[in-house]
């Protein structure tokens, strides 16, 4: 393993990425709350560290898959190091396990919180705590694509290796085109939601934080109620809905970006097994607090229903009000929804839609043939029949991902948290929910748990954002041998 080649290719994109300080800078250089310079500290610190690692001379122009895995590793465990240094800096999260933890729930668009009172913090703090969701999200794929191809063709093994998967392997080498179409669709969509969520009577700073938020499926908000604090049905209605845009396969901007169709998305499978979802799931949890008598007219209760379901199934976190009083029935759904998740190739995190009609589709086939045993089924999603090895692995990763989540929750339990808490506070990390159930619930937060449970919760955000197996292949001793 060629190291000195690895620092090289780490801190690049660190400091590209640490670029991105410069826009709570400038915003704390308009609003003179003398934390320019906190902001400043990590694209000055990467900087000097660039100009070393640009003294690294290398004859070879791609990067090894190992390698590429280490770098894709070390850049998400790093980066959200840096991040935590501004909050402790700032002096709005002192603790570095606090710091690490928010950074890391940002930079995973995660959305989980250990702030008790988040608009006691600085403006320029909270746009930064938001700015990484967008980092976190596509924005970190655009970055990826737009300056890999400058460190030579093997940058695309760590193209190949980012968590959210946004380009198929065969268009990877056309990535600077297929970075300049999800950088316009992405920054139009987030301009769009913007001048929406200003019409709906957001002021422009709320705005862009919820934006933010939603486009990266991510959940931070600078309110301590969250979206419910504004009380407004069209800002919930705009919200819910980009929410879902934002769970969309991303190479489907590539697509109709290329092809001038919109209808690209409504025709893709994974698109229509999340809307099917939401749409049963939405008049279930509509009907069933009717029912109940949560809410008084269907109308209320569809707005409510229609808000939460689209975000567990995007993944994203916000909460229009305390769901935790709500039937159990819509509370498992919701964790349900959560570890389903979005479609593949989007900022949503979960198993993902097509490992979830795979799995479906294969139980169905093992129910048929029993009763037929002699004859022969074959997977397909999209009129595309899956090989033995494509469903090998769909299936580890589901087995792996859901073992993790039921390990990740049982160490919390030792620590003594009740289960409620325990579990859903794992499903929460690993599937980028945010809030749980319970003490993590949308009234609560994680602050109580204890440094060593924020730093594991940490790990596993990044378990579920990086898909699991490259943090898990680096620990095998046999990745470090030659």
């Amino acid at each position: 393993m060629r190291y000195q080649l690895i620092f090289k290719y780490v801190v690049i994109l660190l400091f590209f990425l640490s670029l991105s300080f410069l826009i709570p800078a400038g915003y704390s250089y308009l609003v003179h709350d003398s934390l320019t310079e906190d902001f400043l500290f990590p694209p000055i610190l990467m900087g000097a560290l660039f100009l070393i690692a640009l003294q690294i001379k290398e004859n070879v122009s791609d990067i090894t898959v190992k390698e590429a895995i280490l770098v894709v590793v070390l850049v998400w465990f790093l980066f959200p190091a840096l991040s935590a240094l501004v909050y402790m800096e700032t002096d709005s999260i002192p603790h570095f396990a606090d710091a690490y933890f928010e950074s890391v729930s940002g930079f995973t668009t995660t959305g989980a919180s250990i702030l008790t009172n988040i608009e006691a913090l600085p403006k320029s703090v909270l746009l930064w705590r938001s700015t990484t969701h967008w980092i976190g999200g596509i924005g970190f794929v655009v970055f990826s694509l737009s300056i890999l191809p400058a460190l030579g063709a093997g940058g695309a093994q760590l193209i190949r290796f980012e968590s959210s998967k946004a380009v198929e392997e065969r268009v990877l080498p056309k990535v600077k085109e297929i970075a300049k179409a999800i950088l316009y669709v992405y920054l139009a969509l987030t301009v769009l939601q913007i001048v929406l969520l200003k019409l709906c009577g957001m002021s422009l700073y709320d705005s862009v934080i919820h934006t933010f938020g939603t486009i990266a499926t991510g959940g931070f908000s600078d309110k301590n109620d969250g979206v419910a604090a504004f009380n407004s049905p069209a800002a919930e209605m705009v919200i819910a809905v980009f929410m879902l845009l934002g769970a969309t396969n991303l190479s489907l901007y590539y697509r109709a970006f290329k092809k001038k169709s919109i209808k690209l998305f409504f025709s893709y499978y994974e698109v229509k097994s999340l809307l099917v979802i939401v749409v049963l799931s939405t008049l279930f949890a509509t009907l069933l607090l009717y029912n109940n008598g949560v809410y008084s007219s269907l109308l209320q209760a569809f707005r409510y229903a229609f808000f939460q379901v689209s975000t567990a199934a995007s993944t994203t976190g916000f909460a229009s009000t305390d769901y935790s009083n709500w039937p159990p029935a819509i509370l498992a759904l919701l964790m349900i929804l959560s570890l389903i998740g979005a479609t593949s190739g989007s900022t949503g995190g979960g198993i993902k839609q097509f490992r979830f009609l795979v799995m479906l589709k294969t139980m169905a086939r093992e129910v048929k043939k029993t009763a037929h045993p002699r004859l022969v089924y074959r997977i397909d999603l999209s009129g595309k029949v899956l090989e033995v090895d494509t469903l090998n692995a769909i299936w580890a990763f589901i087995s792996v991902y859901f073992s993790l989540t039921f390990l990740f929750g049982f160490i919390l339990s030792i620590s003594g948290y009740d289960l409620i808490t325990s579990f859903s506070a794992s499903i929460a990390c690993i599937t980028s929910l945010g809030p749980g159930l319970g003490k993590v619930g949308p009234a609560g937060n994680f602050a109580f748990f204890s440094s060593f449970d924020k730093f594991l919760l940490s790990v596993e955000m990044l378990l579920g954002r990086l898909e699991v197996f490259p943090i898990l292949t680096v620990l095998l001793p046999a990745f470090w041998k030659d």
